[in-house]
């Protein structure tokens, strides 16, 4: 059986409880992650492929390039937006890790990082980054997958070829079901309508100000945090970390006693298939969450993205799902003119045609997939997963019962303690680098990466 190896913070397979995913941040900050690294496993999940995942934070050592060489015929690198300069020190020790390697590495939508506000220019200080980046892939495959035209813009500026070493294959999550979309169901939208909500903390306050004032448009709505962070807050509790977001909209769901949380107006996801089932029973979705709103789509609710920065824009226009950019907002805008404006038949405009190319993307690179399977065919991804009990959705702390509060609570506090233990020791460990004592610190370290038994 072959091997492939994707970079993700934990695979569907595993089926984490909402403690685990917490404490660890296994959807790397963001669970918008889930919807496009499980989109690009579903694909590539033959009857003779295993998927396993690893972590970029944690698992570049040369115990691991040994091994990927010698068990793995490749490894998978789905990016959101890794061209970025908080992004750069990661993918620096990324490309050299990619370097040692000897099987085929291949990127699948990867973005670039850009306000409306603040465009990238001709130099930015990551461009030498992301050329040795992707050099170092290309040495390893065919091309490189972006997420939009700006991104294979950029790529161009760096003095790459589009074509021959970047194409513009958008988001893997869009092609879930291959060359064919669920079919959207538009109703009338109205304040009765059953509506999911999605947010972000650091948005331009045009953006916040529209949320404030079409949220309350309607009565029967839900609110989806995506930031772990957030989730942890709803799902136990506790405030944002100390001086972590340092402005914070008015109106936005940032305390536990928040009006949403304590009316049960919230749920949270950690895997894909509940939250594609929440969405199925709403009427809309709206917010300035792109994946939020792709996860609508998939399970065929109408979704309408409030546009914040580049790398949402170029996802939007390449694969013609409805949005305004945060700019171009009027004042009598509102989600029921723009809901009436949306043409959901534009989504599937081009769209065989999109799925066409990122299906010779896959091929170019060499990777075998699920998409000629007939529709009857149950693929292997669906077929393991139907073998779980999955996660349900999670619900706000002081919507649950009593016992499951406390039942929270004692997680939470395992939790802390479990961090005071490792501050503690840690602290130990600055004592004895004070000390100079560097050569048990040395043999600490060494112990946690398995190399001194």
């Amino acid at each position: 059986m072959k091997k492939i190896l994707i970079r993700a913070h934990m695979s569907p397979f595993d089926n984490w409880d909402a403690q685990s995913v917490l404490r660890d941040d296994k959807i790397g900050t963001n669970a918008g992650n889930m919807i496009f690294i499980n989109s690009i496993m579903r694909a590539l999940m033959t009857e003779d492929v295993q998927i396993d995942v690893f972590n970029t934070r944690r698992d570049l050592t040369d115990e691991n390039v040994r091994r990927i060489n010698a068990e793995y015929s490749c490894v998978i690198f789905p990016f959101a937006n890794a061209f970025r300069p908080s992004f750069q020190w990661e993918l620096q020790t990324i490309t050299k890790f990619i370097k040692k390697l000897k099987v085929p590495c291949i990127v699948i939508g990867v973005g670039i990082s850009a306000t409306f506000a603040n465009p990238l220019k001709e130099k930015n200080s990551f461009d030498e980054t992301v050329k040795e980046f992707v050099k170092a892939i290309l040495d390893k495959s065919a091309v490189v997958g972006t997420r939009g035209e700006e991104t294979s813009a950029y790529l161009t500026r760096l003095g790459f070829r589009e074509g021959k070493h970047h194409r513009v294959i958008g988001c893997p999550s869009m092609f879930w079901n291959g060359d064919k979309l669920p079919e959207i169901r538009k109703k009338e939208l109205n304040g009765k309508s059953s509506v999911s909500v999605n947010w972000k903390i650091d948005l331009p306050e045009p953006i916040h100000a529209f949320m404030r004032s079409n949220v309350k448009q309607f009565e029967d709505f839900t609110y989806v945090p995506q930031i772990t962070d957030e989730i942890r807050l709803m799902y136990y509790g506790t405030p944002f970390p100390e001086g972590k977001y340092k402005k914070i909209t008015e109106g936005y769901p940032a305390q536990s006693c928040h009006p949403w949380y304590m009316q049960d107006k919230a749920r949270a996801f950690v895997n894909v298939q509940s939250w594609v089932g929440y969405l199925r029973e709403k009427d809309f979705s709206f917010g300035s969450r792109i994946h939020g709103n792709i996860a609508a789509l998939l399970a065929g609710t109408p979704a309408y993205v409030i546009v914040s920065d580049y790398r949402i824009s170029e996802l939007v226009r390449y694969h013609n799902i409805p949005h305004i950019n945060y700019q171009d907002l009027k004042e009598e805008d509102n989600i029921f003119t723009l809901y009436d404006k949306a043409d959901y038949t534009r989504l599937y405009d081009g769209h065989r045609e999109r799925f066409e190319n990122y299906r010779g993307f896959l091929e170019e690179n060499g990777l075998a997939h699920t998409f000629d399977m007939g529709a009857d065919e149950t693929r292997p991804y669906d077929r393991k997963l139907q073998e779980l009990s999955l996660q349900p959705a999670l619900q706000p702390f002081f919507s649950v019962p009593a016992q499951e509060q406390a039942r929270r609570l004692s997680e939470a506090w395992q939790d802390r303690e479990m961090l005071r233990k490792q501050y503690e020791e840690v602290k130990s460990l600055e004592m004895l680098l004070k000390l100079r004592r560097v050569d048990t610190y040395v043999n600490w370290i060494l112990k946690k990466l398995g190399r001194n038994k």
